[in-house]
């Protein structure tokens, strides 16, 4: 069974088929979205209604070189900080 790996923009590898990235929407138009985190910024495919300025976490499909959001979570309100911190700790475990 194949999970989503969280992973950064600049830390996408070419095998990856299924990741999660957190970011802010810097841009948003007719069938994809762009988001950037503090790595780099990734165009992302997608049906999905999201805002510029939004914070997402995006479950994607990886196919050659491009990206497909599958799913996405509304992450406004998040502690940004406290998050890093939590990720940092899981990221040592896998």
């Amino acid at each position: 069974m194949e999970f989503y790996k969280p992973r950064k923009v600049a830390s996408i590898e070419n095998d990856d088929t299924k990741l999660t990235l957190l970011g802010k929407v810097i841009d948003a138009g007719e069938g994809y979205f762009i988001i950037s985190d503090d790595t780099g910024k990734i165009r992302i495919n997608s049906n999905f209604k999201v805002e510029k300025g939004d914070l997402i976490r995006v479950f994607c499909s990886k196919f050659d070189e491009e990206i497909t959001a599958d799913f996405i979570q509304n992450m406004n309100g998040l502690d940004l900080g406290l998050w890093k911190k939590a990720e940092s700790l899981y990221l040592r475990l896998i």
